[in-house]
């Protein structure tokens, strides 16, 4: 919806835009539910649903008015005045300000020509809600051809986002409403984003700025606190993690300088020097509504850091070797680990699929540092870094704190090994570049005094527009490189030089060619001699350009070259090459290379040929004319005074971003924090573009606009920070407003006429994104060295300011692209295949229910009249595009006619039919063309897609970097020894063609879910609450932390009464009529293991005599026995509790519960076991079936079964719908404080049974390389385990469908699949693990959200008595390169007398015990009951807060975890002893806002325990000794009661063997 008001020239605008008269209506503003409310007319007025209408805002004020939509023509509504009423949304006059009380009427007129109010771009602003770029794609084409406004609520398939901007083509201003066409790009910027915050505290953080403050100071009470302070008027509420990151360089010689202990964590760099990277995580997944009351911690760290960080080896190791550790000093802030640094935040995002939260949608990684955007780089590196944020999508975000330099910055200075060779440089687009100037200090600009002194006369005069700075700096001559063969090499060094041809016969061969390019004279003034260099046909044609040779135009270095030199494209990276040495060392070098040197980058050396052509801010080149280079990549000579004077192909990770920003009146992106000086003709084209398009602005703000642009003011440069100000400012500072003027030839402009393509093809003008779309394969698009999209000037007048909205409210990845190769590129450079796809297509009944909500996606919509036989069709083709955009591709806008025809053909030649419905998308150099097709003779419920695959032929594939630096997480005090591989995820490796059999067959059969696929996943784990050991009783003081006391035997089985109570809401069960209402109770004493005697008087059975039947009679098979117990079955009031859904069979139960009834309603059966053995006879004789239908023996747990009846004899379903878990250990009480087997020194006696793994994977991780186990494997399911001896062919975990949408909100077959825990025990934890491929984010974490909310009760109401909450699926850290575990040491040097007597395997053993005890102690709980023994062993607190993995010979000794540390006091040698042991203590980050409730208590509670549980451990008022004490005392009265145990069973053993005795689970 746009803003309509009438400009102050009174132009009218075309007559053909409206249609009909003027009518007057009221205004009725209503509230929508949740999305913004519908707008509705009556029929008298002459509107129809979907017609767009101008409103005036304001009676009788033609200045003020507003596009609307009709969504509906009511005719039930009444008309209460003489005027119509029209019903609008409620937010419109909040957002507007309208005062309905001084509003008597609206004046409407309908809009004929819709396309007069199109909009360019739309942002859209989520928040807490996760959108993948799928579900972008389908929120977006739900907007097409629909008018919106600022603020209005969205809500399309359950996914809620909110308008934030709108912007029309060509001009910068933001208008308030307006209409979404096809051709509209929408970007979504969030307001709860993953960020991560480095700060790099080099040297120069403690020197002090113009001001006089400490950039640190400035960094944290300025930049940080004007941040944080957006972020909370915005109601920001982003998941940050903040690091300060360091390089410390050492003054040592040799490694063997270094202690011992230290040596393989020392690094060298090209120059040779020693260092180490430091990181310390401040802040690790935090939110907070308000992030300025952090600053004070912040603050208070960086006090400290600088001396903590260089002495920290020194006050760690013993004296004898801290005397020898060499000195320390932080680098400066371009010798740092800035790349290093960006390379961890993108390993994070890599990993975005992982431990999904449903709340958090985009990505940011921000750097502050104090220097200037300078930095000392490795090249490949460079290139890795560069690849991974484009591929991911990442937002880099670079804020400098120091001063802007006069040349182009961000640039890279690339390492060189020798000092003689010229010095490369790069301009890095993809970094998104800010400058922060302090709020509260005087402006700058107006008093800005260079470092550089240079005549102010040259800034009035324009002399520093970039053709007089080019005129002004002489030119240096390259070629590009070339790799001869061995011939050709001696050839080449053998081979006399020639002289270059004169100018009068370069004349003549030129004019004799002029049926060709025309070849012209490059005049290189920089020695004695001048001679004039033939140049053929140079394709860039820019005075300042890329000079290219080929075998025609000898050099005067006597070079002649092959013509397959040139013929190498110009990448992306263009590399600024400059020479810092001076002639003397460039000479003294090369006397030694007399002779062509492949190695070395000087080939050839005059003495007298250098001149300095230029010097500004420490930079100077020297240039030769006989100074040729022969190097390994092709090198450029690039001014960084104006980088704009360099053109390059436009490659894809150009445009990445390109469709982010809004388009400005020069038809190229608007960046609102590059600020330049307004004056003069850009002046007057400003005032004329406002005057033109004044009806597009916010309401009353036409003539401030004009009025302030003509003031004195717009002469002045605004504050950079200022991009949140008043839309007055706004407007007068935008960046590259850079329009061709007068005889002023700017070559910092883009704009088509001052370029050339390659092929002399006058290129087509510009779309309204300022790119050329590529309808031909003759035309090569160009693009700026400069710039994040290609197509950017860069001025040495511009001022960069803060890009506020970035570092706010940060953008997601657009789902459009625009950059294609042209078919000569496609045909040399990429490879070509293809492949089919088969899509069965869901029962049309399927699809009628969900088209209904198609076109609004609410389960509220009117249905659709009309019906395409194709839209099944293409709603399984969308979902393969769905998938795709979710992975990182973005959609091309419009298709060439040359990628068109490769389609077509194959298409043709495999025997198909296209339909016109195709699709391109690109990721980076990877292109998908996507087509629905179909067959000869089509099959209506069969879809055909034809996918094509485009991939570059040479891979760009770096080598891996293994990587070591130091790491402190958040609440330790030690920086732990880190590993971490850095490396290119090879995207051409990725395996589609699986991706896409998964997604056409649901995820069933051959192809499930795999971990190819990248499949999103969250992890969930139910924990049970606890009456006495709660949060609150802890804070208050009342309770100790380490006093969770041993689980009664009522709670006990009181839990897996209500395990089974969530697994009945899990699967949407339901009762049925015919058994009693209430859940069962298990008919056995939980103290003494016998029989209840008052089980039929349990509450809800009718009173009354209990109908039984006989055991034995059913065990021979008497079929009058077998009847009668199956007519008791279902019997009225005492029958079995059978459940139902709209699947399941007639005379369906649970298993646990079918057994509890046989021993109420059986005089013969005593125990669990004897009614397991009566049900495995009813499922041998198929009288009982498992839901499956599939022969498997009768389990004991929540396993659902039906009684065989002749309706349901036949009965069959094949997939997996309903989680079913067993039960271990249950039948009889076991404890989890294990005192026993502390007495008799066998560790995880009871808990977790430990049986072989069926198979092993290497993982390579943080912390090591080690062997663990895969999680996702499939075995045989009908073994259970049984004690010690289990089978590898048990399966731990078992996997269902899950329904993820069963309101029908969405247009399309959703589904997912949950992995959950094979079975169960009250003392573990039960982990439940949704996996998903295709399905609303927003859905199913609405499903997950309900999940939760009717888990948080008591033990003792009616409802479940656990809690729901997520946890990380790599719980400490070993994929995550910023986040790791707390160590926490147990001083175990007060039990030495203590465990003198034993062992020194016993003595490991009894200490791993005793460690377990203490974390039980604390209220954590087992991860799991069953496992195998290569499985990470770990607890979670009963309040999900903190996870808990010790550090033993006995647990979790298969795991290479990072070298234990062992507190030292500086006396010894600091060896480890066998009783040093110790936790590693973990927060569970995935606990965020949403989860956190009374169970799981807040920051203060944690801090609580944390402090606690280390005083518990370094023995604090001999807290440890007393425990061991404590458990000792209690062990030996176990040991005792299990010895006179086992004699009175010892009499009993003769009366047992003449009963039952059953098969023990």
């Amino acid at each position: 919806m746009t803003l309509v008001s009438v400009p102050d020239t009174d132009e009218p605008l075309e007559e053909n835009v409206f249609e009909g008269d003027r009518l007057k209506c009221r205004a009725v503003f209503v509230r929508g539910p949740n999305s913004s409310a519908p707008t509705i007319v009556s029929p008298k007025i002459n509107l129809a649903k979907g017609d767009l209408f101008v409103m005036n805002l304001y009676d009788n004020n033609d200045t003020q008015k507003l596009l609307m939509q009709v969504d509906r023509v009511d005719d039930e509504r009444a008309i209460q005045s003489a005027n119509f009423d029209i019903y609008i949304d409620d937010t419109i006059k909040r957002t507007f300000s309208i005062n309905t009380l001084l509003v008597n009427y609206n004046i409407i007129q309908k809009v004929a020509k819709k396309e007069a109010f199109a909009l360019y771009l739309v942002e859209i602003q989520v928040k807490e809600q996760y959108f993948s770029r799928g579900d972008m794609w389908r929120f977006t084409r739900k907007l097409v051809n629909t008018a919106v406004y600022l603020k209005k609520a969205l809500e399309i398939f359950g996914m809620r986002a909110t308008v934030y901007g709108l912007w029309i083509a060509n001009h910068p201003f933001r208008v308030s409403s307006g209409y979404i066409t096809k051709d509209t790009k929408i970007v979504f910027r969030s307001l709860s984003a993953c960020c991560t915050i480095f700060l790099q505290m080099s040297k120069e953080m403690w020197d002090f700025d113009e001001q006089g403050d400490t950039y640190y100071e400035k960094a944290v009470d300025g930049f940080l606190m004007d941040l944080f302070t957006r972020w909370k008027s915005m109601s920001c509420q982003h998941d940050v993690t903040m690091t300060l990151f360091s390089r410390v360089f050492y003054d040592a010689k040799s490694l063997e300088d270094f202690p011992a202990s230290l040596r393989q964590d020392i690094n060298i760099d090209h120059r040779g020097k020693f260092y180490e990277d430091f990181y310390r995580v401040i802040y690790q997944n935090e939110r907070y509504d308000d992030w300025t009351p952090r600053l004070a911690k912040i603050k208070q760290v960086l006090v400290n850091y600088k001396e903590d960080l260089v002495t920290y080896h020194k006050k760690q190791l013993p004296k004898e070797e801290a005397d020898k550790m060499p000195n320390g000093t932080i680098s400066c802030a371009a010798d740092g680990n800035f790349l290093e640094t960006l390379n961890l935040s993108s390993s994070i995002f890599e990993r975005h699929f992982i431990d999904r939260p449903f709340d958090r949608l985009g990505q940011m990684s921000l750097v502050i540092t104090p220097g200037g955007g300078i930095f000392e780089v490795d090249r490949e590196l460079t290139n890795m870094t560069k690849q991974r944020v484009l591929d991911n999508g990442i937002g880099s975000d670079l804020v400098c704190l120091g001063e802007q330099p006069l040349f182009a910055v961000p640039l890279f200075k690339f390492f060189k090994e020798n000092p003689n060779t010229a010095d490369d440089y790069q301009i890095p687009h993809w970094i998104n570049l800010s400058y922060y100037r302090s709020s509260t200090a005087p402006s700058c600009f107006k008093r800005f005094i260079p470092r550089v002194p240079f005549d102010k006369q040259r800034i009035q005069g324009g002399l520093l527009d970039v053709k007089t700075v080019m005129n002004s700096i002489t030119e240096e001559f390259f070629i590009k490189p070339y790799q001869p063969s061995m011939e050709e090499f001696d050839a080449q060094v053998f081979k006399t030089t020639t002289k270059a041809p004169t100018e009068q016969g370069s004349t003549v061969d030129r004019s004799a060619r002029s049926d060709v390019r025309i070849a012209r004279r490059r005049h290189i003034t920089m020695g004695p001699s001048q001679p004039v260099v033939m140049e053929e046909g140079d394709p860039i044609q820019e005075p300042t350009g890329m000079l290219i040779v080929n075998n025609k135009a000898p050099v005067s270095s006597g070079t002649n070259d092959d013509p397959r030199l040139f013929n190498a494209n110009v990448k992306d990276d263009i590399v600024l090459s400059t020479s810092h040495a001076t002639s003397a060392n460039i000479s003294a070098y090369i006397q030694a290379y007399n002779t062509y040197n492949q190695s070395a980058q000087v080939l050839f050396y005059n003495q007298h040929s250098f001149s300095r052509a230029a010097q500004s801010a420490d930079t100077y080149f020297l240039t030769s004319h006989i100074f040729a280079r022969m190097q390994a990549r092709p090198k450029a000579l690039t001014n960084p005074f104006a980088p704009a004077s360099i053109r390059i192909p436009m490659v894809p990770g150009r445009r990445r971003w390109a469709h982010t920003f809004p388009i400005g009146p020069n038809k190229i992106p608007w960046h609102f924090h590059h600020l330049r000086q307004i004056e003069g003709l850009m002046k007057q084209e400003i005032l004329v573009c406002i005057s033109t398009c004044a009806h597009l602005v916010l309401p009353g703000t036409s003539k401030q606009l004009t009025n302030n642009l003509k003031s004195k003011r717009m002469n002045q440069h605004l504050k950079a920070n200022s991009d949140v100000s008043t839309r007055q400012k706004r407007i007068v500072s935008p960046s590259n407003y850079d329009l061709r003027r007068g005889t002023v030839n700017r070559r910092d402009s883009v704009t088509d006429d001052n370029r050339t393509n390659v092929s002399n093809v006058p290129a087509k003008k510009p779309g309204h994104d300022g790119s050329s779309k590529i309808a031909t394969t003759k035309n090569k698009v160009e693009a700026i060295i400069w710039g994040p999209t290609g197509v950017e000037p860069w001025s040495a007048s511009m001022i960069t300011g803060i890009d506020w909205k970035s570092l706010t409210i940060p953008a997601s990845l657009p789902t459009t692209f625009d950059v294609v190769p042209s078919e000569d590129d496609l045909k040399r450079d990429f490879t070509h295949n293809s492949y089919e796809l088969f899509q069965y297509l869901p029962p049309i009944t399927e699809y009628d229910r969900k088209r209904k909500q198609t076109h609004s996606g609410t389960p509220n919509a009117e249905p659709i009249t009309h019906y395409d036989p194709m839209e099944r069709h293409k709603l399984a083709f969308d979902e393969l595009i769905d998938q795709r955009l979710s992975q990182g591709f973005q959609m091309v806008v419009e298709i060439p006619l040359h990628v068109t025809k490769i389609m077509i053909e194959k298409i043709r030649l495999s025997g198909y039919k296209e339909t016109g419905y195709n699709r391109l998308l690109s990721i980076g150099r990877i292109y998908h063309t996507l087509s629905l097709v179909t067959e000869a003779n089509p099959k209506p419920d069969t879809a055909v897609i034809c996918v094509q695959q485009f991939k570059p032929i040479y891979v760009f594939q770096p080598r891996p970097v293994a990587y070591k630096y130091r790491f402190q997480c958040p609440d330790s005090s030690y920086y732990d020894r880190a590993r971490y591989t850095l490396q290119l995820d090879n995207l051409e490796l990725f395996a589609w063609n699986v991706v896409d059999n998964t997604v056409c067959s649901h995820g069933s059969g051959d192809h499930k879910l795999s971990n190819s696929t990248k499949y999103w996943r969250t992890r969930l784990v139910l924990m049970p609450v606890s009456r006495d050991y709660t949060i609150k009783s802890i804070e208050s003081g009342q309770t100790k932390c380490d006093s969770r006391q041993e689980m009664s035997h009522e709670d006990y089985f009181l839990y897996v009464e209500h395990f089974i109570r969530f697994l009945v809401m899990l699967n949407k069960l339901s009762r049925v009529r015919t058994g009693p209402t209430e859940f069962f109770h298990r008919p056995i004493d939980p103290v003494t293991g016998k029989k209840r005697v008052d089980i039929h008087r349990r509450p809800g059975k009718n009173i009354g005599p209990n109908k039984t039947f006989n055991l034995s009679s059913v065990m021979s098979g008497d079929s009058e026995a077998i009847s009668g117990l199956l007519s008791l079955f279902q019997d009225e009031q005492q029958g079995l509790s059978f459940v139902k859904d709209a699947v399941l069979p007639e005379c369906s139960f649970i298993a646990i519960e079918a057994i509890w009834w046989c021993i109420e309603h059986c005089d013969d059966i005593q125990n669990e076991d004897t009614a397991c053995l009566l049900f495995e006879f009813l499922n041998t004789k198929k009288i009982i079936q498992h839901y499956t239908s599939v022969d498997k023996p009768f389990r004991f747990g929540f396993f659902l079964y039906y009684i065989v009846t002749d309706k349901t004899r036949n009965y069959r379903h094949y997939s997996n719908d309903y989680p079913e878990v067993g039960f271990y250990e249950t039948k009889n009480f076991i404890p989890s404080m294990d005192y026993l087997g502390f007495a008799l020194c066998s560790p995880m006696r009871l808990l977790p049974n430990l049986i072989p793994s069926p198979q092993s994977v290497s993982r390579t991780a943080r912390l090591g390389t080690g062997n663990t186990s895969t999680m996702n494997n499939n075995f045989n399911n009908n073994n259970d385990p049984s004690g010690k001896e289990a089978t590898a062919s048990i399966e731990l975990k078992r996997s269902c469908n899950v329904d993820v949408d069963p309101k029908q909100m969405s247009d399309r077959r959703e589904w997912a699949v949950a992995q959950h825990h094979a079975y169960y025990n009250p003392h573990c934890l039960f982990e439940l693990e949704i996996r998903w491929l295709v399905a609303t984010s927003c859905i199913l974490g609405d499903l997950i959200t309900t999940w939760s909310q009717r888990t948080g009760t008591m033990l003792g109401s009616n409802q479940v008595a656990f809690h729901l909450i997520p946890i990380p699926c790599d719980p400490f850290a070993e994929f995550d390169p910023l986040r790791g575990p707390i160590y926490i040491r147990m001083d175990s040097s007060c039990l030495v007398e203590k465990l003198e007597c034993f062992s020194e395997t016993s003595r490991g053993q009894l200490l791993s015990i005793f460690q377990e005890l203490i974390v039980k102690r604390y209220g954590f709980i087992l991860n799991t009951c069953v496992s195998y023994k290569d499985e990470n062993i770990y607890y979670v607190h009963i309040s999900g807060g903190m996870l808990v993995y010790i550090l033993s010979d006995v647990y979790n000794v298969h795991c290479n975890r990072r070298a234990m540390r062992v507190a030292s006091s500086g006396e010894g040698d600091g060896q480890s002893s066998p009783l040093d042991c110790g936790f590693y203590w973990c927060w569970n980050f995935c606990l965020g806002k949403k989860w956190r409730s009374t169970q799981t208590g807040e920051e203060k509670y944690q801090d609580i325990m944390l402090a606690d549980f280390r005083a518990f451990c370094a023995n604090d008022k001999n807290r440890l000794l007393n425990f061991w004490n404590e458990v000792d005392e209690i062990a030996k009265s176990k040991l005792i009661e299990q010895q006179q145990f086992q004699g009175e069973y010892k009499d009993d053993e003769k009366q047992k063997n003449s009963s039952i005795i059953p098969t023990k689970f």
